[in-house]
């Protein structure tokens, strides 16, 4: 039995998006840009301090679930800001080549 054998190289990337990469860049770009545009905005978190300062709003089963989900968001949150940091870091290194 023959068996192929394979040998890692390196080859030169073409240096230039292509037309099409360079849309499907731009369109990505934009659903963020709208995705981030959908998260609530400050009515809606001014809403949720009038709902918990209520008396009696929640149960203490509840309220755990209320921190753990509110930590959640507070993390992924963090890790989306980050994300663009990078990606931001990842453009200006690409220009500066």
């Amino acid at each position: 039995m023959k068996r192929k054998k394979f040998v890692a190289t390196l080859a030169k990337s073409n240096p230039e998006a292509s037309a099409d990469q360079v849309q499907r860049f731009e369109r990505k770009l934009r659903e963020v840009k709208q995705a981030v545009a959908n998260l609530p905005g400050e009515e809606y978190h001014a809403e949720l301090l009038k709902i918990v300062r209520r008396a009696g709003w929640t149960t203490l089963a509840e309220g755990i679930f209320f921190e753990a989900l509110a930590e959640s968001i507070l993390a992924h949150t963090r890790d989306l800001a980050q994300l663009h940091q990078r990606l931001k870091a990842a453009f200006e290194a690409v220009q500066g080549e």
